[in-house]
């Protein structure tokens, strides 16, 4: 069973509890603007999340909770290897057990979660059957705790609002405070706060800047404020830079890779099988084409082939914040079952030799449009496409 919608209609508790309630194992896709997280369930409890915003960055948590220092952390992502997680990299070095990794990859979770409940909207996808990684280092959590410390975040959230300054107003530290008692004892997050506010900023830029998520930087902000530790300076007026429409010049890039990409898969079935791979080939889609329901009216599974215009007029049609995101990731899934297809029937060694052909032309089209690729992350994108079925 998959499903999708929009946090706007449907809300996250509620997603939770289907999931657990149905005791299901999958993934649940959400993603907001460029921001994107991907929770994943087995037998309806959460076991691991990503998060493409850097403060939920593994790295990031554990500097936030003082476990880990910068240089340490520098120098484990020095040495890490490719492909391996920052958690296996620090139990491998002797810096941490598998039993800290584990509380701290706790921690992980429960913060990306909670990060979605500031969401006002965003699209979501739930996968069933699609597990993480296998050299990922996985936990068990019941979500329903989560949801209900999540539930008591609004409620402080709301209140938090009351107390803290609009976002284009500038903060700045206290050079002669006034203190309502003769000692003051800060918490590491209100201090973490301050060292961000510096010589003053924008309210909105202490939220983005802080190592702590928008949440626990406003609790602090709050407090700093209460004890007169900062004080609100003038709306600082903000130029608005025009924004660019790439959005033609986007999906020319991504009809290029993934119509490269599915005419290999194609031609390597009809090479190995002749019409009965092209009848798998169609076969897969038609199978499968209710995981991807932005696909299911389009194309017809018969070719490799994608019109530019079709997809043009697809991304126009969708909300601008989330259209590339929910675009690649239709893809993606098709691409991830058509590569199933050529392992089931043409066997592991056609199946490498395929991806191999994949990647080279898949970086091929990336490279004529590099800085265009960087900024949507299409690489990372297709190379997790990948690693979900190896």
């Amino acid at each position: 069973m998959s499903f999708t919608g929009n946090l706007k209609t449907v809300s996250l508790p509620d997603i939770f509890q289907l999931i657990f309630s149905t005791k299901k194992t999958g993934v649940l896709y959400v993603a907001k603007d460029e921001d994107k997280k991907e929770i994943y369930f087995r037998g309806g409890f959460t076991i691991y999340a990503t998060s493409s915003e850097e403060q939920d960055l593994f790295g990031n948590i554990l500097l936030k909770q003082g476990r880990i220092s910068k240089p340490e952390l520098t120098k484990v992502l020095k040495e890490k290897k490719d492909g391996k997680k920052i958690g296996a990299t620090l139990v491998e070095m002797g810096l941490f057990t598998r039993d800290e990794i584990l509380d701290c990859l706790r921690l992980q979770i429960e913060e990306i979660i909670y990060g979605l409940f500031g969401w006002k909207n965003g699209d979501f996808k739930f996968v069933e059957g699609k597990t993480p990684p296998p050299e990922t280092i996985q936990t068990e959590l019941n979500p329903m705790n989560i949801i209900m410390e999540g539930t008591r975040r609004i409620d402080e959230w709301e209140e938090l609002k009351k107390i803290l300054p609009p976002d284009d107003a500038t903060v700045e530290l206290e050079k002669n405070p006034i203190l309502k008692t003769e000692q003051i004892r800060l918490s590491r997050n209100e201090i973490l706060v301050m060292a961000t506010i510096g010589s003053g900023k924008r309210m909105a830029d202490i939220l983005k800047e802080s190592m702590l998520d928008q949440f626990l930087t406003s609790k602090a902000m709050a407090n700093i404020l209460q004890a007169g530790l900062v004080k609100v300076g003038k709306l600082k007026f903000v130029e608005v830079k025009p924004v660019v429409d790439e959005t033609e010049e986007l999906i020319g890039l991504l009809a290029n890779i993934y119509k490269h990409n599915f005419a290999i898969i194609l031609a390597s079935l009809k090479d190995k099988m002749g019409t009965k791979g092209e009848k798998i080939y169609a076969e897969t889609f038609q199978s499968h084409k209710s995981e991807y329901p932005l696909l299911s009216d389009h194309l017809t599974g018969r070719d490799g082939e994608l019109g530019f215009e079709m997809l043009l007029k697809l991304a126009k049609a969708l909300p601008i914040d989330t259209r590339f995101h929910r675009i690649i990731a239709n893809f993606n899934d098709l691409l991830t079952d058509y590569l199933m297809t050529i392992q089931k029937y043409l066997g592991k060694k056609m199946y490498k030799r395929t991806v191999s052909q994949l990647k080279i032309k898949t970086q091929n089209n990336i490279n004529s449009k590099k800085q265009l690729a960087l900024k949507w992350g299409l690489e990372e994108e297709f190379t997790r496409a990948l690693r979900s079925i190896e």
